[in-house]
């Protein structure tokens, strides 16, 4: 039997640290370019991970103690909703910032989010693996 609260705390830890890695690596650059002006999208894709981490982490946990035959299900429409919400995240930063300043926060948005994609595929990849 799997311990699921050391499980879903020990992912939110892990995505935790790369979400901190990559606002680090962000800011950073936003430093060494002020140019670019990353500084808004560092933030916005800042938030948007760390929400989608702990909100994913807390779901995760629930249906793995009330509705296990359900685990698949939940993957697949995370997934889903996950890339809904980037393009909607998109489409509002599209509206404040207009099609000029969108290239930043397309780039920046994208590493956030694919390095967290990832990230859950192989984390959770790993623990499905092991039951």
């Amino acid at each position: 039997m799997m311990d699921v609260d050391r499980i879903a705390k020990r992912y939110v830890g892990i995505g935790l640290l790369l979400v901190i890695g990559l606002w680090l690596a962000g800011i950073l650059m936003a430093t060494i370019r002020p140019e670019w002006k990353l500084m808004s999208p560092i933030w916005i894709s800042t938030a948007f991970c760390m929400f989608f981490l702990v909100a994913f982490a807390f779901l995760w946990r629930w249906i793995m103690k009330f509705h296990q035959d359900s685990i698949t299900t939940l993957y697949s429409v995370v997934s889903g909703f996950r890339m809904l919400m980037a393009l909607f995240t998109l489409f509002i930063v599209y509206l404040v910032v207009g099609r000029s300043a969108m290239l930043h926060y397309v780039v920046v948005f994208m590493v956030f989010y694919l390095v967290m994609v990832a990230f859950h595929s192989v984390y959770f990849s790993r623990i499905t693996n092991r039951q």
